[in-house]
């Protein structure tokens, strides 16, 4: 069945996520960089953002990890925005779909917060057809309702829907529901772009 449709994950596929080089620009020595590493971006309660909590929730739910690094972990949060960067590619390769007829839609996980600090680097959503962020869903892949709900939504045929993702469970599961999965690496845009 011939593919009519894209959709895109929006993190290390169309925008760089790199929380390791955001932390490390603000210069804390060895044993903060891990506490806030671990109390922050290595914790389960990263994903409570991407589910739905609300701006203040989340900050609240990074501090109760390391209340003693309290101040560190609000001047991280502050600036949570250097976690996302462009990549060079990303208009040439929505040019490229765009140019071949196909429909595009975003399925991401990503928080209401990030979402606000990062809104200029996403600015290229504002040209696709659509799109689903899950902490508006209260809902985060791989959750296979949060794939249903985009699939209904914008009246796509899944087996008609290519999906790239650069995480393997969440291609997994695109597949369980009939949309061709592509995991997404660098090579991906080299094949894709020549």
């Amino acid at each position: 069945m011939t593919a009519d449709t894209v959709i895109f994950d929006l993190g290390n596929v169309l925008v760089e996520y790199d929380w390791k080089s955001c932390l490390a620009s603000f210069g804390f020595d060895k044993e903060t960089y891990e506490v806030i590493a671990n109390a922050v971006f290595l914790n389960e309660d990263w994903e409570k953002g991407d589910a739905g909590a609300s701006p203040d929730e989340w900050l609240a739910l990074f501090i109760e990890n390391a209340p003693e690094y309290e101040k560190e972990i609000r001047r991280v949060y502050e600036e949570l925005e250097g976690c996302i960067k462009s990549y060079i590619y990303t208009p040439n390769l929505i040019k490229y779909f765009r140019d071949k007829g196909y429909r595009i839609f975003y399925l991401s996980n990503y928080s209401e917060y990030l979402y606000e600090k990062t809104k200029d680097k996403l600015s290229f959503i504002e040209t696709f057809d659509g799109g689903i962020f899950s902490y508006k869903e209260k809902c985060i892949k791989p959750n296979r309702a949060i794939y249903q709900i985009l699939l209904e939504r914008y009246d796509i045929t899944a087996e008609k829907a290519l999906f790239f993702d650069d995480r393997p469970d969440n291609i997994a599961q695109a597949c369980e529901l009939g949309i061709q999965g592509i995991l997404f690496t660098t090579e991906t845009v080299n094949k894709i772009l020549g």
